[in-house]
């Protein structure tokens, strides 16, 4: 997934102990320039955000829709329309709509089909899950990383700051993005599972990857995307999914000679998160080339 040529990331020292004021983190590694650099911040022991995420299970999900669907057919008046819903498997959910009126019985399918879909996505979203669309056009269900790189601005931002305070003054910001792109390398990379089949499992939040020092693609890329919206809140960027690997993209100035990707009229520079190889912006392993010359992706716009 990598370029063998590049250096590996490494963590040359990590360490994390309780404080009285919260955890506090050391870490020392090399970045893409072989300079060693050190970073230490402190993070509240109880830190509100998510630091484990459920694996999803269709069986409970559709058990929590059809219990909502019992109650939005109790809110139906029977004159107008019967509605019979029953669990055929655990995994499917029958709705029978019987009815008079031929008016009555299109109203009454749709509204509880309509329900049927609010409901599987309420759940969604109580479980922090999105639906996804791969490259070949076929949907699933993934961690909602928009919603955890949102979420978790504010609470990272003593990470993306003492960073930025390792830097001197009025440093620019690609500079800035290059470090913190090199120290989430050298974090410890723990293999991705098949996102279309492994329903949210191995997934970490960015609060777990720091806490459990590792992480996979998707939970990495979630974490530099979530720093760099910390301190550059407005600069447009896109999650971009391959078949076995995630990484990011980031529009900001970069040399005519640099090769760029078009998303929707937005050129965009490339970088991965994933590690080991301390790739700078710009930089992308050769199967990730490969796969997204060939058009094996798909990408989400991070707002």
């Amino acid at each position: 997934m990598v370029l063998t040529s590049f250096a590996h990331a490494e963590q040359l020292a990590y360490s994390k102990r309780k404080q009285t004021t919260g955890l506090h983190y050391s870490y020392q590694w090399q970045d893409s320039f072989k300079q060693t650099q050190n970073l230490e911040f402190t993070m509240p022991i109880k830190q509100q955000g998510q630091y484990s995420h459920k694996r999803f299970v269709n069986n409970l999900a559709q058990q929590y829709v059809y219990i909502e669907l019992l109650k939005a057919a109790r809110q139906i008046d029977p004159r107008e329309a019967r509605i019979n819903i029953r669990r055929r498997t655990q995994n499917n959910i029958e709705i029978e709509v019987s009815s008079r009126s031929d008016q009555m019985l299109t109203k009454w399918r749709n509204a509880m089909n309509e329900s049927q879909d609010d409901a599987f996505d309420n759940y969604l979203s109580d479980n922090y899950y999105s639906r996804f669309i791969s490259y070949l056009g076929k949907e699933a269900i993934k961690p909602d990383h928009l919603r955890y790189i949102n979420e978790n601005k504010v609470p990272l931002l003593p990470v993306a700051q003492a960073i930025y305070d390792t830097l001197p003054l009025n440093t620019e910001s690609r500079i800035y993005v290059n470090l913190l792109l090199s120290w989430v390398q050298s974090i410890p990379y723990n293999e991705l599972e098949d996102r279309t089949t492994s329903n949210g499992a191995g997934y970490l939040p960015p609060l777990g990857v720091i806490t459990n020092n590792q992480g996979d693609c998707d939970s990495k890329s979630v974490l530099m995307a979530s720093l760099i919206r910390s301190l550059l809140p407005d600069v447009p960027m896109v999650m971009i999914y391959l078949p076995e690997h995630a990484l990011l993209g980031i529009s900001m100035p970069h040399r005519s000679d640099e090769p760029t990707y078009t998303f929707e009229g937005i050129d965009y520079l490339l970088m991965e998160p994933t590690g080991p190889a301390v790739m700078p912006i710009g930089t992308i392993g050769d199967k990730s080339r490969s796969d997204i010359t060939s058009g094996l992706y798909s990408y989400e716009h991070i707002r």
